[in-house]
């Protein structure tokens, strides 16, 4: 198996070719996307889209959940943007006690009011087990209603900005090629006519809705190095990560799960896709990814039991009926990087 000879995505990464000379097609778009990219610039734009933002509404609205990016939307929002903010937090029915106390950490030390939505979770655990089975994977109606809330909570508060950081678009982008679909479109494809509108009210956004409302993402505007992130979070407001040490996806209690699944299914995991995003960025070396990835994904190799009980436990599923899905037959890349 080849790998790309910068970034180490595998070449079974979906729509992922390799050149003559050993490089993949996203190092290759990447160089040509941010050859001309000046930091100075992009702080100025954000600044001056913030300042808009801010005159059109006394508040905005960040979505966040306690995990690494957005916990640092909320402190840069805060301190460095002084802005009048509201979170809007959605609860996904996995809910980690980490992400819960980081969430109020920064609530208290940064006085701002968190809205929590939260949704009817026997149908949200409902989609899970549904997209699980017809997909593979699980976490497509969680992205959705995370999405969701803050269209939600600006829409009652009369607000138009809602401020995230989602990294798609940003020099640190890891769903490169579209490889993860938790798209809008998809969804409703998958789950076809099997779901009413009012059961989907508080998960879903159409397209129109979306258009009325302006999004910004920090870290399409600004340095965002991930150790250094956690660092600040830790040291500012005792940020915690899972306690298995995960600091990736800590809001959530099967995280460890979706990784396994996409291993299996996929052959890697979204820990690697993230390396490699941070590798093209300039923030990792190639040699240091490599190291990184072989430890991370190596742990994933191994089926994490507790995480996958409370699964099956709120799914209603089985251990067999997840044991005899299709979609999982893919060798782990990990064992053929050297």
């Amino acid at each position: 198996m080849d790998f790309c000879k910068k970034c180490l995505l595998p070449e079974t990464y979906p729509k992922l070719y390799l050149n003559s000379e050993g490089y993949c097609n996203v190092c290759v778009a990447y160089e040509q996307k941010f050859k001309n990219y000046d930091p100075v610039k992009a702080e100025q734009e954000l600044r001056k889209k913030l300042e808009e933002a801010s005159r059109k509404n006394n508040k905005l609205v960040v979505t966040c959940s306690g995990g690494i990016d957005s916990s640092y939307v909320l402190y840069l929002c805060r301190t460095k943007y002084n802005l009048d903010i509201i979170g809007a937090h959605f609860d996904h029915g996995f809910q980690s006690k980490a992400a819960q106390e980081n969430l109020h950490n920064l609530s208290e030390s940064l006085h701002f009011p968190i809205i929590t939505v939260k949704p009817n979770l026997d149908i949200l655990y409902k989609l899970y087990r549904d997209f699980l089975l017809r997909t593979g994977d699980f976490c497509t109606p969680c992205c959705q209603g995370c999405c969701r809330v803050g269209f939600i909570v600006a829409g009652s508060h009369n607000i138009q900005t809602i401020i995230h950081g989602g990294v798609s678009g940003s020099r640190i982008e890891f769903n490169v090629l579209g490889m993860l679909k938790h798209h809008y479109e998809r969804f409703m494809k998958i789950i076809e006519d099997d779901y009413s509108s009012e059961e989907l009210q508080a998960l879903l956004t159409p397209t129109d809705e979306i258009k009325k409302f302006n999004l910004i993402s920090l870290p399409q505007y600004i340095h965002w190095d991930e150790r250094e992130i956690i660092n600040l979070l830790k040291n500012e407001f005792k940020w915690k990560p899972l306690p298995n040490g995960r600091t990736r996806y800590v809001d959530c209690l099967i995280a460890d799960v979706a990784d396994y699944f996409l291993q299996r299914k996929f052959g890697f995991s979204r820990q690697w896709m993230i390396v490699s995003a941070n590798i093209r960025a300039g923030f990792i070396d190639p040699e240091q990814g490599r190291i990184m990835i072989k430890s991370k994904e190596a742990k994933i190799t191994e089926e994490p039991r507790e995480a996958i009980n409370i699964l099956l436990d709120k799914t209603m599923l089985t251990r067999k009926q997840i044991e005899g899905l299709p979609f999982y037959t893919s060798e782990p890349a990990v064992r053929y990087l050297r």
